[in-house]
């Protein structure tokens, strides 16, 4: 890309946007020199990681790499062999401390950010020096006493020495001598030496050397004879300390020097990883919707085959920005659009913001423009935009564009975006017009996307005229003398000159003048433009209100059906609840007739015993007959014989078993039903009943009954035979119905008439399929371990 053209477009100014986001010097300094490519596999895998950073900004909101340093060419000297201070190391340190954290986070996001994983993979793992570098260096800068052993030791001789050398400076002060010779009773240090302020009169009563005098010569001071021995072994353990000092940081600068290729790698990944995130930033700053969430970007597209961008705004302007919508290219049915209208309508904001968001697109920033949009990956984006004029090269307007359009002309390819403004403007009007067709004309048949604006009338019948070009305007309302920025494809624009100058207050002899001046075919074609512009107000007024009245349609049928549904399940649940409490009841029922049987057999066939058992035979008939009604009254409603339609059941005078209808009724009344593996066609006449399954009313049509609660384990022990065995089998039935597999019954050992009982009941049950005594640890004879049927 020329950088002279990335200027005309602006691109300049969006990258400072960029740069501005930035949290790390060497970030910055990549967003300043980004420039847009056109390689589409570069293109889309910069939109991926610009899509990755969005997620991981959204997942951590406040990451920022704002402590992270450009450690560089501190890396490169220590691979020379320089030393470096601990600042200096402490700053590698941090850096790499970041490293190491950022490489774990987007790490453990790998499935949803390759593309950042993949640049987190460049830094290498750190730990071995970030461990050594804080075992030697404090928070503070300084080397620790645990750097090296002989350190620590060192540090230790240098405190006693001191402590000696200051114990005995303080035993002179307070000595006889010193409260006589000495100026003042303090110890002072003189060019790293311990002194003692004496009196200049009392310097003989205090032997030493001098290191100083004060201005004005009354006290000199002075390093007593008696302490230079012990000052002279303090000061030679603090030199061996520095040489230890700098031994440690000569082998960590050694080891910073053998990681100088990990170092860089690591902060260039966190610069590239700041731009990911600046750019995120940008897209959120400017709500675009554009790059998509995940790998798949279809909005970018390797060829030129149509340029669309739907909602598109102009990533500089401030406030309230009117979007536009234009397109054009090959699978569009035209390469050159033509943009006419009046001046400050918006002409050139198009142009811009079609350039513009082709670069930031290629660049990999997000792109203001809604989804539906589709941008190329062009070899080039060229634009003569606005007034480029030099006095000082005598270079007039018409000059310097087409100095500009030439140049455009020998770079421009069939894969190339082509922006002109005021195309054959500033110059004669019939020979700019001229130059402007031929120049339109050329590019069209050169191939690439044009898009051109002109006040030129003569173009837009050209446009109106040729294949592969097509007129757009700018809206304008005459009504307010204001534009409305809103960009229309397929109508040419009006200029308006003539009303704007009547709402303004020129004279109406002048206008009639000027009215008179003009053809009257330009007369009729504004006349034309004017009834076809109030014309397209009228239908887009009607489209939307015929959209809101659908909407509202759509909204009430939503409504309806969603009404309709619920009634459907509550029916449903209504008729599964009647239908669970009568299995109850029926199951209740059996469990009675089975007591009385079992009453009769020990009554040996008392009175009372047969009337307990036709009571529950009664009892069972009667619920059993409720339980058919519920079942009729379940049964999906019986349609009409001519409504029946494939996927119905149908049943058939003399068979039992329903069929499915496969075909409707034809010509001749008859349908085509399977039944099993057979398939027949049936007269209507043979057809007894039809009706729709429950599938068919939705998937909430149907309600699955909840599962029946029961314990795995029952207590009878204390009770009598008459309380116990209704228990039991009220219990066995209970866990059939939930599906249990097996039962413990406690019954106690006692006498074992209530064990005998419970497990004659048990031999003879058709819910069980076996039963067992429980193991002794479980209970022995007291517990009978049941295996329910399945």
């Amino acid at each position: 890309m020329t950088p002279k053209y990335l200027q005309t477009l602006e691109f300049d100014k969006v990258l400072a946007r960029l740069e501005a986001l930035c949290t790390f010097s060497l970030g910055r300094e990549l967003a300043r020199r980004l420039q847009p490519s056109t390689d589409y596999q570069e293109v889309l895998r910069r939109q991926r990681e610009t899509a990755e950073a969005r997620k991981l900004l959204s997942l951590r909101p406040g990451l920022a790499l704002a402590s992270a340093r450009d450690v560089r060419e501190l890396a490169r000297q220590a691979a020379k062999g320089h030393v470096l201070q601990p600042g200096e190391l402490l700053k590698i340190a941090d850096t790499l401390q970041l490293a190491r954290q950022v490489r774990g986070l987007v790490g453990s996001h790998r499935q949803q950010m390759p593309t950042l994983a993949a640049l987190a993979d460049r830094i290498a793992d750190p730990s071995p020096l970030l461990q050594e570098i804080g075992r030697c260096i404090d928070r503070r800068g300084e080397v620790t006493d645990d750097a090296s052993p002989v350190l620590g030791e060192l540090r230790r001789e240098v405190r006693r020495a001191h402590d000696r050398l200051v114990a005995h400076l303080e035993r002179i002060v307070s000595s006889q001598t010193g409260r006589q010779a000495l100026q003042e009773p303090l110890v002072t240090m003189r060019e790293g030496r311990y002194v003692l302020p004496v009196r200049a009169e009392m310097r003989h009563m205090l032997p030493g050397i001098v290191h100083d005098v004060s201005a004005s010569g009354a006290t000199v001071f002075v390093e007593p004879l008696e302490v230079v021995e012990e000052a002279n072994r303090w000061r030679e353990l603090q030199l061996e300390e520095q040489r230890e000092v700098e031994r440690v940081l000569r082998r960590l600068s050694g080891l910073v020097g053998e990681r100088a290729v990990a170092i860089r790698r690591a902060v260039e990944a966190l610069a590239r990883l700041d731009v990911a995130l600046a750019k995120a930033r940008l897209g959120d700053d400017l709500r675009c919707p554009l790059p998509l969430e995940g790998p798949d970007q279809p909005w970018l597209l390797p060829e030129p085959s149509r340029l669309r961008l739907v909602q598109a705004r102009h990533p500089l302007l401030k406030g309230n920005v009117v979007p536009i919508s234009l397109w054009l290219g090959p699978d569009e049915g035209f390469t050159v659009l033509l943009i006419t209208g009046p001046n400050t309508g918006g002409k050139t904001v198009a142009l811009k913001t079609a350039g513009l968001l082709c670069l930031m697109a290629q660049a990999g920033l997000p792109v203001p423009a809604e989804e539906g949009s589709a941008l190329p990956v062009f070899d080039g984006i060229y634009a003569d935009i606005g007034d480029e004029q030099s006095i000082e090269q005598s270079l007039s307007t018409f000059s310097s564009h087409l100095r500009n359009i030439v140049d455009i002309l020998h770079r421009a390819t069939a894969r190339s975006l082509v922006l002109l403004d005021e195309l054959g403007a500033g110059t004669d009007p019939t020979e700019g017009a001229a130059l402007a067709r031929a120049l339109l004309l050329h590019l069209l048949a050169r191939g690439c996307l044009t898009v051109a604006t002109t006040h030129h009338g003569e173009l837009k019948a050209l446009a109106h005229d040729t294949p592969g070009m097509m007129n757009a305007s700018v809206e304008f309302d005459p009504d307010t003398l204001a534009p409305t920025y809103h960009l229309r494809i397929g109508v040419p624009g009006q200029s308006n000159a003539l009303h704007i100058a009547q709402r303004l207050g020129l004279p109406d002899d002048i206008l009639e003048e000027a009215r008179r001046a003009l053809s009257p075919g330009h007369l009729e074609v504004e006349r034309l433009l004017l009834d076809l512009q109030q014309e397209r107000q009228r239908a887009a007024a009607e489209r939307r209100a015929l959209e809101e009245a659908r909407r509202q349609a759509e909204a009430l049928r939503d409504e309806l059906e969603r009404r309709l549904a619920a009634l459907e399940r509550e029916r449903r649940l209504s008729l599964e609840r009647a239908r669970q409490r009568l299995e109850e009841e029926l199951a209740r029922a059996r469990r009675r007739l089975h007591q009385a049987e079992k009453a009769v057999e020990r009554a040996e066939r008392s009175a009372r015993g047969r009337r307990s058992l036709e009571q529950a035979r009664r009892l069972l008939q009667q619920v059993a007959g409720q339980e058919q009604a519920l079942a009729e009254e379940a049964r999906p409603p019986a349609l009409p014989l001519g409504q029946v339609r494939p996927g119905d059941r149908v049943w058939l005078r003399g068979v039992s078993e329903p069929g499915e209808v496969l075909a409707g009724p034809d010509e001749e009344g008859e349908l085509e039903v399977r039944l099993g593996s057979l398939r027949a066609r049936v007269p209507l006449a043979e057809v007894a009943r039809a009706e729709r399954p429950a599938t068919a009313l939705g998937p909430s049509a149907s309600v699955p009954p909840p599962p029946a609660q029961a314990r795995d384990q029952i207590e009878v022990r204390g009770m009598t035979l008459d309380e116990a065995l209704p228990l039991v089998e009220e219990h066995l039935d209970a866990a059939f119905r939930a599906g249990l597999r097996h039962v413990r019954i406690v019954h106690g050992k006692g006498s074992g008439t209530l064990r005998r009982a419970v497990r004659e009941l048990l031999s003879s049950h058709p819910l069980v399929k076996s039963y067992r005594p429980a193991e002794p640890r479980e209970g022995g004879e007291g517990v009978t371990v049941v295996e329910v049927a399945q």
